[in-house]
This record gives structure tokens, C-alpha cells and sequence, in this order.
């Protein structure tokens, strides 16, 4: 069906999309090493991202991001990506061409539930987080639908029929499960 590179999964989508709940479970289910960019980047830049905003702003963060995601090619692992990746056009390059792409879709209110209690998400430390999140899911959308392979509404659905409608996706593209 596919001649893609079949080394490596990621997953795109919005903040809150469940990209690291999902990824953890479908690497378990893929016998694969799971990968998380946001902690990878944290492990390679020495701090912790708001301090990387802070220190380099949003450009330096997406220049370390785009070089995390580089390293991440040295493995066969499912990636959960950062909700932004997708920005540069370099990226979204890299992530069609070095694996198969995930789009984990999460509506804006699930998203705001989802990350109401989390402030180490600079892009969303705002007075309006709603507005936003709604904001930057109108920019990136688009984005990701151009990215992925095929997608799957983590919003409607828990992350087991996440895992399980992943892998009915993977048998079509035919990967090992």
C-alpha cells in the first residue's frame, strides 16, 4: 500500500490530544521503544521548556525541536511529537519522509480539559486559555492533515480503541502488530 519508511510511528495533534498516553500504549502493543520529543528535548537542551522559551523564545525552541526530531531517526520507536513540530514546513518535510503519521485529533474543549491543570505549556499560559487553544488549533489543523497518513479522534475515544483502531491502520499499511 505504502513505501514509506516503516522504522518509526509518530504521533501529531494538538495539545491534550493524548499523543503520550496513546504513544506509551501503542509502543507496549508494537513491542517498539516509545519516544516523547517534549521530554527529549527537556533531556537535550538541560531545562525545562518554559525556561527554554524564556531563554531562546519560541524560534530557538523550534530550531532545538527540528534538531531533537532529527536525532529521534536513530530509532525504531512510536514519537509523540510536540503539538507545534508541525509549524515548520522542514518538519512536516521530515515527518512524511522518515516514518508513518499519526494524527491524534482532539477538539478544542477536550483539549482545554485536558490541559486545564497544566502550566508547563508555555504556548497556552495566557488569561484565555480557551480562546487560545482555538486560536492555534485553527493555525495547525490544516497542518496536520497534511502531514498525516490517516487519523484518529482521541476526543470521542478512549486510549484503548486509540490503540485498537491504530493497529487496524498499521495491519492496512502492512506493519507488523
Amino acid at each position: 500500500m505504502t513505501t514509506k519508511c516503516k522504522d518509526r510511528i509518530f504521533l501529531v495533534g494538538p495539545m491534550g490530544s493524548g499523543k503520550s498516553s496513546i504513544g506509551k500504549a501503542l509502543a507496549l502493543v508494537t513491542e517498539r521503544p516509545f519516544l516523547d520529543i517534549d521530554e527529549e528535548i527537556v533531556r537535550y537542551a538541560g531545562k525545562s521548556i518554559p525556561q527554554i522559551f524564556e531563554d531562546v523564545s519560541e524560534s530557538g525552541f523550534r530550531e532545538i525541536e527540528t534538531e531533537v526530531l532529527k536525532r529521534c531517526f536513530n530509532y525504531n520507536a512510536v514519537i509523540a511529537t510536540g503539538g507545534g513540530i508541525i509549524g515548520r514546513e522542514e518538519n512536516r518535510k521530515l515527518l512524511k519522509e522518515n516514518g508513518l503519521v499519526v494524527y491524534l485529533l482532539a477538539d478544542v474543549e477536550t483539549q482545554f480539559v485536558r490541559t486545564s491543570r497544566d502550566n508547563n505549556r508555555p504556548m497556552i499560559n495566557v488569561s484565555d486559555r480557551r480562546q487560545r487553544l482555538e486560536e492555534i488549533f485553527k493555525v495547525r489543523d490544516p497542518l496536520y492533515n497534511e502531514v498525516k497518513d490517516f487519523c484518529v479522534d482521541s476526543g470521542k475515544h478512549s486510549i484503548h480503541d486509540c490503540v485498537e483502531q491504530i493497529k487496524a491502520k498499521l495491519k492496512e499499511f502492512e506493519w507488523k502488530v
